[in-house]
Formats: structure tokens, C-alpha cells, sequence
């Protein structure tokens, strides 16, 4: 198991639109993946889900906890870590 804080920087907070691309950037990977609102609190969320990912509250700015257990966790984590420093939907 492997974990990064990473900051949401997705000026919109996650949306619909986010959510789908976090989706898609963990698509072909294996590894279970949650993320944790360290900014607001709150338990982890599955990273697959689009409503639990919506419903975590991640707004711009938020300090969140991207955590990987699997096989290719790293590969997964690296991918969706990116994608969350870059804006998601808006670089």
C-alpha cells in the first residue's frame, strides 16, 4: 500500500467532469484506490465511484490523500496524482 497527499487544484472543486476523468485515468489498472479530504476530514472515499467522489466535498485547494493497494498501485497513483495537481478538467 502506497499513499500521496496530493492538493486538488481543480478550480471548480470535483464535479461530474473530474470524477470521470479520475475514473478514466485509473482505467486499466487493478489497484483499489481511495481519497481522503484531509482539508475537510471525512473517511476515504473508493475512487471508482462517482458519487462517493462527489460526495467527499473536494474543493480547489483541499489536501487530499490518494491512497493505492494493488499490483500496479504505483502506476495508478502516479496517473490520478498528476491528473489532480494539473486542474483534472481545467490545467
Amino acid at each position: 500500500m502506497i499513499s500521496r497527499d496530493v492538493v486538488f487544484r481543480d478550480r471548480y472543486g470535483l464535479h461530474p467532469r473530474s470524477a470521470h476523468r479520475i475514473q478514466e485515468a485509473l482505467a486499466g489498472t487493478t489497484a483499489r484506490v481511495t481519497f481522503e479530504n484531509l482539508s475537510a476530514g471525512g473517511s476515504p472515499v473508493d475512487a471508482r465511484s462517482m458519487l462517493s467522489l462527489i460526495s467527499a466535498g473536494i474543493r480547489a485547494g483541499d489536501m487530499v490523500l490518494v491512497t493505492g493497494d494493488g499490483a500496479d498501485e504505483q502506476a495508478a497513483l502516479a496517473g490520478v496524482g498528476e491528473l489532480l495537481e494539473a486542474g483534472v478538467c481545467h490545467p
